[in-house]
């Protein structure tokens, strides 16, 4: 008889031996990996590690167990496996007893001595699949349904935010602006701190930098980048802590206004706000790659180290500090990542105050939509003081809003006609390679571009909120009132 063949009858045996337990012994399922021992009187001895088949815990107790089994031919001695203690490996140790019968009694039993192990592999391993099915599941019908909520419509901003450190709310993923809330207790809280401190640090070593270095305007040009990231940063940080009251009143008012028919308008904000962040995200990941060009071709003719091309290029990324410090490949890294947060901290506050306003505008427009139904059909008094009363809940929300993001609305302002003004100043100047020219214009058109279409989409609120006295004067006289 081979060891093959031998094996797979010793599995037989054990698989008898752990059905019996499953079934009538032990009902602890917590556990993951067991050191089993089953002792018979002729001699005979198994002893083995089981890893996530038998699911037993027993906190190091020893548990007795009666097994009534018959056992024919138990084959020759097998030794496969060693190191009992091992976790990775399954133990098996069977000693060899001649053919014979093994029957329950008090002098003749197998006794089972289980002890437990403080492994939490499978459950480990369960989580992981669970969310491997979550994220790669596919899709289902109500991936797909909406409801027509700012809060659901605004959820890919706020969690491309908080990979960035920014708007540290716990909730999001919500439908109900009830779990919204801000904490001091949560790790995105304090992930968020203490990326907000180091925007400070780089906008203090930019101040301290060009004030002893060679001052000049491609210096302050950086303490206006670092310092505005700084008070974008802390913006955001304030603003996470009034953003659950702010929208449990919008929310308020969203179950105030004319119901959505259809998917196609409950699903139209979610989309444009998703639309606004893919191409906002995607024109400032080329802006950022085509400014790392710059710095490679700087790199490439005047290198700070010899032969050490990745840290030339990181000392460059971040001189205003190592102008102070011994230069690091750690710092150096550390630096880049500050470079890459930063450069989506300044885009994200144009991207942000755009949503909103696009989605302000989308609610004064709900309720005009509405209104404009009505224009040619008998409609009563009640009608009209219903609508009255949520009109004037959209002006008090807007001003909530106006109140929170204002402060943010006239740093994106100023930041962007300062930008601009300083690459149309800089446009007299010859580039040095077609890469800098390439990312020059590129750069000052898409900030160009995106100025405008803020300010296009925040006057439209105004443009939006007007609407109603055009509709006002469609109504016939005999359904004029004075509401």
């Amino acid at each position: 008889m081979n060891v093959d063949q031998n094996k797979k009858k010793t599995l037989k045996t054990l698989k008898t031996c752990k059905k019996y337990i499953s079934q009538n012994t032990l009902r602890h399922h917590q556990q993951n990996q067991c050191h089993f021992r089953v002792i018979a009187p002729n001699s005979v001895e198994i002893e083995f590690s089981v890893l996530a088949v038998i699911k037993i815990f027993c906190c190091g107790v020893c548990f007795p167990a009666i097994l009534v089994s018959r056992f024919k031919g138990i084959m020759k001695f097998v030794s496969c496996f060693r190191n009992f203690n091992s976790s990775e490996r399954h133990l098996l140790q069977i000693k060899f007893w001649k053919p014979h019968e093994i029957l329950s009694s008090k002098h003749d039993s197998l006794f089972y001595k289980i002890k437990s192990a403080n492994v939490k592999q499978s459950q480990r391993k369960a989580i992981i699949m669970k969310l491997k099915h979550q994220i790669l599941r596919r899709g289902q019908k109500q991936d797909y349904l909406h409801v027509g909520s700012f809060q659901e419509a605004i959820r890919p901003v706020l969690l491309m935010a908080q990979v960035f450190a920014l708007m540290p709310v716990n909730g999001i993923s919500s439908n109900s602006a009830q779990d919204l809330k801000f904490s001091w207790t949560m790790v995105r809280t304090w992930y968020s701190f203490v990326i907000t401190v180091c925007f400070g640090i780089c906008s203090g070593f930019n101040i301290v930098f060009a004030f002893r270095g060679v001052f000049s305007f491609d210096s302050v040009e950086g303490i206006m980048f670092y310092t505005s990231i700084f008070l974008i940063a802390l913006i955001f940080f304030r603003m996470s802590q009034k953003w659950p009251s702010l929208m449990q009143q919008w929310q308020q008012v969203e179950q105030a206004l004319p119901q959505q028919s259809s998917e196609m308008e409950r699903s139209w904000l979610a989309h444009r706000i998703k639309m606004v962040l893919l191409v906002a995200t995607t024109c400032s990941l080329t802006e950022h790659l085509l400014s790392i060009l710059t710095i490679v071709y700087y790199v490439n003719r005047c290198p700070r180290f010899n032969n050490q091309p990745i840290d030339s290029f990181l000392f460059s990324n971040f001189t205003q500090f190592f102008y102070f410090f011994e230069y690091t490949t750690i710092m150096g890294i550390l630096g880049k990542i500050i470079n890459v947060y930063s450069t989506f901290a300044w885009s994200f506050n144009d991207v942000f105050v755009m949503c909103l306003c696009l989605a302000m505008t989308a609610k004064f427009r709900q309720l005009n939509d509405f209104m404009a139904k009505y224009v040619k059909k008998p409609t009563s008094r009640a009608f009209w003081i219903e609508r009255r009363r949520t009109y004037r809940m959209l002006c008090r929300l807007c001003g909530a809003v106006d109140d929170t993001i204002a402060v943010a609305t006239l740093l994106c302002l100023s930041n962007n006609l300062y930008f601009i003004c300083n690459k149309i100043l800089k446009s007299l100047q010859k580039k040095p390679s077609f890469t800098h020219t390439l990312y020059f214009w590129y750069s000052l058109i898409f900030l160009i571009f995106r100025t405008f279409i803020f300010a296009l989409w925040a006057a439209a609120i105004h443009e939006e909120s007007k609407r109603p006295l055009v509709i006002f004067r469609k109504i016939h006289r005999e359904y004029w009132c004075s509401e």
